[in-house]
């Protein structure tokens, strides 16, 4: 504004100035208007002259403002265009270093598919070794009956004698350090898949992890191919049995245990069953007088480590095969989806059987409901606990399961499962936990006591059982044949 009123101002100011007169032309004027006119246009020329210096002077200071202002646009122009060209390179250095964690990325899934490859390969070795053992064990079991048959045959056919007995304690001898060399083989094998069960536990935690970081959508909709089931692979194919030897009919499986009770099946051993809207699974049948239970969750050695994460627990893990007397000696969880399915249909009831290092053992049952997976799997107490044991599930009627890479507890400070160890139905932490590690010998320091496997009304939180075993048998049963 000031600009434009200094130049108004030179604009007048030019406009008032006279143009100068002819030299004739004036002499004849001024000598015709006389000295007082001379006087009055002289006076007027310089006003004029003071006009047109002041706007002259305001014209030059608001050039100065105006170029003032310019400066400091261009400063502050370039203020953002410096800040710009940070920002772009802070950029560009971010767009190498994800192309860079990509790559990284990338070969870590490229490893893990090579080992996932191996282990497959393993496994199958594995698998047709344990095929090859169980055959060689079977044909020389069936080999040393025939000789043990003979020689009692030979032994009734002829008087006894020391020759004659000591054939019989060398062949005796022979048959106890074969059956030895049988066992320490299986057990080997055994261990071996313990090793690959852990291995491939942490292959699929590696590989969860790198699904998360890179979202692909094929690793979405699809598994990889290399996803191997080793428990699946490696556990021997055996077929259920009932009393007389003969295999079940596989057209149509009983729904549980108590149903195969029910049907004349009087010996304990693993079966195949398949609940209503399931595939068939196996379990193992505990037969008993009050009919057949159905065995979950068995703890007594420490040979499985029970410090699993979710989908372990959802789908079962464990040694879950017998032997030849039908006796099951492996630890084994048979998954909650199993377990939802064997119980959807009604109540049942919960037996859990537990023992001290002294020998001592206590018994708690009570009935109960399981939710799906949607409802992690709630576990509902529908009635009272019986037996000479307190309650310590907690004072709630419904517990959701949890692990520690789901954590569904009710502290809400506290991931109970990684504070503890193992998955669990807990409340609160600190009431049992029957998943919990396993100890051989009682622990000397009181914070790795409190890991183990405990019934806190019952030998206290800080006493880590040595054994533990849990099964299901429908309420309100019918009578047995």
């Amino acid at each position: 504004m000031r600009l434009g009123g200094a130049a108004l101002l030179f604009c007048a100011a030019g406009l008032a100035v006279a143009p100068a007169p002819a030299p004739g032309a004036g002499a004849e004027r001024r000598a015709a208007a006389g000295p007082g006119r001379e006087r009055r246009a002289q006076f007027a020329s310089w006003d004029e002259v003071n006009v047109l210096a002041h706007g002259l002077l305001q014209l030059g200071h608001g050039l100065k403002e105006h170029v003032e202002r310019t400066k400091g646009q261009l400063r502050e122009l370039g203020g953002r265009l410096s800040a710009h060209n940070s920002s772009l390179g802070r950029l560009l250095r971010q767009a190498r270093d994800a192309q860079e964690r990509g790559e990284r990325l990338r070969g870590s899934v490229r490893e893990l598919e090579g080992r996932g490859r191996q282990l497959l390969n393993l496994s199958e070795a594995l698998r047709l070794r344990l095929e090859e053992v169980a055959a060689d064990k079977d044909a020389i079991q069936g080999r040393l009956e025939r000789l043990e048959g003979r020689v009692l045959l030979a032994l009734q056919a002829r008087p006894a004698g020391n020759q004659s007995a000591r054939d019989l304690g060398a062949l005796q001898s022979l048959m106890d350090a074969q059956n030895l060399r049988i066992e320490e083989l299986l057990q080997k094998i055994k261990q071996q898949q313990y090793k690959l069960d852990k291995q491939n536990l942490q292959i699929k935690s590696l590989q969860s992890k790198v699904n998360l970081l890179i979202p692909l959508h094929h690793n979405k909709t699809q598994s990889p191919k290399w996803k191997i089931n080793l428990k699946k692979s490696l556990n021997l194919t055996s077929q259920s049995q009932n009393g007389s030897g003969e295999p079940v009919p596989t057209q149509k499986l009983p729904e549980g245990c108590h149903q195969l009770f029910q049907a004349g099946q009087q010996s304990s051993g693993v079966f195949q069953v398949q609940p209503v809207g399931s595939q068939p699974f196996k379990v193992y049948c505990d037969m008993s007088t009050e009919g057949g239970w159905t065995v979950i969750q068995r703890r007594t050695d420490g040979s499985v480590d029970f410090d699993q994460l979710w989908d372990a627990y959802k789908n079962g893990f464990g040694d879950l095969r017998a032997n030849a007397m039908g006796l099951i000696s492996g630890d084994f969880w048979l998954g909650l989806e199993k377990i939802h399915h064997l119980v959807q249909e009604g109540k049942y009831n919960l037996l859990i059987e537990l023992e001290d290092w002294e020998g001592n053992s206590q018994v708690v049952q009570f009935v109960f409901s399981l939710g799906g997976e949607s409802t992690a799997y709630m576990l509902n107490l529908l009635g009272p606990l019986s037996g000479e044991l307190e309650n310590a599930i907690g004072d709630f009627r419904q517990l959701p399961f949890s692990t520690r890479d789901r954590d569904h507890d009710l502290k809400a400070d506290t991931n109970c499962a990684k504070h503890l160890s193992g998955g669990w139905w807990f409340s609160t932490c600190g009431h049992a936990n029957l998943n919990g590690k396993y100890f051989r010998s009682i622990p000397r320091q009181r914070h790795e006591r409190k890991q183990g496997i405990f019934w806190k009304t019952w030998k206290g939180r800080y006493y880590p059982l040595k054994s533990t075993i849990m099964k299901i048998q429908p309420a309100a049963l019918e009578a047995g044949p």
